[in-house]
């Protein structure tokens, strides 16, 4: 049997980025870019991909639902303390598993050598910001930077639209309401979620993904309303 114990621990320890998961491979991880084959382990099997799913799952009826449904589902898990972003998908019609380490603690904005000017457009009463870039080039490290920062020097009230969260912050000189996107979630669609913001009383509405024409027009509307919203954009 599949020990997940065992292949978190030793991505924590090696700090590793992501982890894969894939039936007739050993456990796979990505540290400094570079893909790193946990050696001393198992070729992972389709029971084991089994016994993954229902490890990262746990049971979750709505979550189950959703992956039968579109053969694919975005979900966060914790260990130990720390955060993980879970993929899960299909090959040959078996499970696959991709997972992100998040890091508890977020780097400074200064640190980050993002330009100072993109900082002091969060202080515009209202827009539209795009923050972009390619996978796995710290768009969503950036956008939590960016938000601390707003949280800790601005007095606003911020509302997340996630799916799912993968930093949690905490209210400091700003009011900040984080809310997990999807069935049996806090909110079942982006689009209901921005429609909703605009009788929340939100400042600052940060939109984690736009999929559909309704989204991208309730938050454009979000953004001439006088609100600022900032959404993350991969290209």
């Amino acid at each position: 049997m599949v020990d997940m114990n065992k292949i978190l621990d030793e991505a924590i320890k090696r700090d590793a980025s992501d982890v894969h998961l894939i039936c007739t491979n050993k456990p796979i991880l990505r540290i400094s870019r570079e893909l790193v084959t946990l050696e001393d382990m198992d070729v992972l099997t389709e029971e084991d991909m089994t016994d993954i799913y229902d490890f990262l799952v746990r049971g979750n009826v709505d979550s189950d639902e959703v992956y039968k449904e579109t053969r694919r589902l975005d979900t966060s898990y914790e260990y130990k303390g720390i955060r993980l972003r879970v993929n899960i998908s299909l090959s040959d019609n078996i499970p696959l598993c991709t997972l992100r380490l998040i890091k508890n603690e977020l780097p400074t904005y200064e640190s980050l050598g993002v330009p100072d000017i993109v900082r002091r457009m969060t202080y515009q009463p209202q827009g539209l910001m795009l923050v972009t870039g390619k996978t796995n080039s710290g768009k969503t490290t950036t956008l939590n930077a960016l938000i601390n920062d707003i949280n800790e020097k601005q007095n606003k009230k911020i509302l997340t639209l996630e799916n799912p969260i993968e930093y949690k912050h905490h209210s400091k000189k700003s009011l900040i309401v984080q809310k997990e996107v999807g069935k049996g979630k806090d909110i079942l669609t982006f689009s209901d979620g921005v429609k909703n913001s605009l009788r929340e009383d939100c400042d600052i509405l940060v939109i984690g993904e736009i999929r559909d024409k309704i989204t991208m027009e309730a938050a454009i509307e979000m953004a001439e309303s006088g609100h600022l919203v900032i959404r993350n954009f991969a290209y």
